[in-house]
């Protein structure tokens, strides 16, 4: 099965989530004189998370079916430009606070479905030493403009936000009243403390209590015996 080029547009250079990383320092404090924690204190991110996410620098060919030479070069383009993009946003952040650890993943059942229609859930995740303030990407204040929504709430103990869409009819322009699905959120972030250490996950294409399972996931993952 080839891999589906439509949904990999942009997941090779890795700009769609990791660009959005550098919200993670709202409300972080300055901890670059006295970071409190090396890069081998740090949590090494996993390559998967689950069957679902996988670390788009650790994507293989098997992953997303790709058997031609022309879609395992692509595949390979994934690895390379991710990569590239996690060192990137790893030494601008580790310049603003000190070392942290960076990794983004892509749904890759999402990825490789040839019915696809939007772009496949991502999720970019940050560890930083630190205890993180308010989760105020969009400031203080909850809105809903032209359905437009930005939410601010707890998940699971979890610090969340969230701007989402409501489903509007192509043929009136009004809004359908159609269950929140994943795919209504452009953007979603949770975010904890952990030892000294916070977590955050930036995500796009997951509901508010999906981003916080994963926050979930990557903290049993990263538990230190």
């Amino acid at each position: 099965m080839p891999i589906a080029r439509s949904s990999l547009a942009g997941a090779a250079t890795g700009v769609v989530l990791l660009a959005g990383a550098v919200g993670f320092g709202v409300g972080l404090p300055e901890v670059v004189e006295n970071p409190g924690a090396t890069a081998a204190e740090l949590p090494t991110l996993p390559d998967r998370l689950d069957d679902r996410f996988i670390a788009l620098s650790s994507v293989t060919a098997e992953d997303v079916k790709a058997t031609t030479p022309e879609d395992i070069a692509q595949a390979k383009a994934i690895v390379d430009g991710s990569a590239e993009s996690e060192k990137k946003a790893t030494a601008r952040l580790d310049g603003m606070y000190g070392e942290v650890a960076v990794r983004t993943y892509l749904d890759i059942p999402a990825t490789i479905d040839p019915a696809a229609q939007v772009r496949p859930p991502q999720l970019a995740i940050t560890i930083a030493p630190g205890e993180g303030g308010p989760l105020i990407p969009h400031g203080p204040f909850e809105f809903d403009q032209s359905g437009t929504h930005y939410e601010l709430t707890e998940v699971d103990g979890y610090q969340c936000s969230s701007i989402w869409a409501e489903a509007v009819d192509p043929t009136t322009g009004l809004p359908t009243g159609a269950e929140r699905t994943g795919s209504s959120y452009q953007e979603v972030e949770c975010r904890t403390v952990r030892a000294g250490l916070t977590y955050d996950i930036y995500s796009s294409g997951v509901t508010p209590e999906e981003a916080a399972h994963y926050l979930g996931l990557v903290l049993e993952q990263t538990a230190k015996d």
